[in-house]
């Protein structure tokens, strides 16, 4: 099955948000995450093998709208999907959302059992030996100073890795993470593989 990786980065900080909605938490500003902004978008085709670039948001959900095969995303479902609402129809966000989506976090907190946080970077470092090339939270800043060229080489190593951590669970049939409770390496059942041996069986 073809399948495109994609990743999105926002062009508002969370406490830029949390502020003009008057929350008193800053981190509660990520329960709105259309309203903190579309800044740039990198998606990988495992059709073409290239990593493409959208400026505009609309034009990014109409190629994810468009591809025909598997979404993969890190935190796609919660945050990279819902970021496009304010910027597409609400017809085309629906759509979007009953696409065939692996979003490898949801995954991860499936199996396990959502006992605490993990983060791309953990796993990236564990599993690929990688880490990521920086802050999420840099993102809206280097959009605000108008640094895109620094904005899409963040938002293409977050694709490249999430990429890269997809493919080495369809490989070994599992992937490694830092669980933080326990402070040991520990390794975690690739449940996702299940899913697309079905739809080679449909094929």
């Amino acid at each position: 099955m073809d399948y495109a990786v994609f990743d999105i980065e926002i062009s508002r900080t969370i406490g830029q948000v949390a502020k003009e909605l008057g929350l008193k938490n800053e981190n509660d500003a990520f329960s709105f995450p259309h309203m903190l902004g579309f800044a740039v978008g990198v998606v990988y085709s495992s059709k073409t093998k290239e990593y493409l670039v959208f400026n505009s948001a609309k034009e990014m959900a109409k190629y994810l709208l468009d591809f025909d095969g598997l979404l993969i995303s890190f935190n796609g479902v919660r945050f990279d999907l819902p970021v496009l609402l304010n910027s597409c129809d609400i017809d085309t966000f629906l759509a979007l959302q009953k696409k065939k989506h692996l979003d490898l976090l949801a995954d991860f907190y499936k199996n396990v059992n959502g006992k605490f946080r993990v983060s791309l970077n953990n796993i990236a470092e564990i599993t690929l030996k990688k880490k990521k090339s920086g802050n999420g939270a840099d993102a809206p800043l280097l959009f605000q100073q108008g640094k895109m060229d620094e904005l899409i080489a963040y938002c293409r190593n977050d694709v490249e890795l999430t990429k890269e951590i997809f493919e080495f669970g369809c490989q070994y049939g599992y992937i490694y993470y830092f669980d933080r409770q326990q402070g040991k390496m520990d390794e975690m059942s690739a449940l996702y593989l299940d899913w697309l041996e079905d739809e080679k069986d449909e094929d």
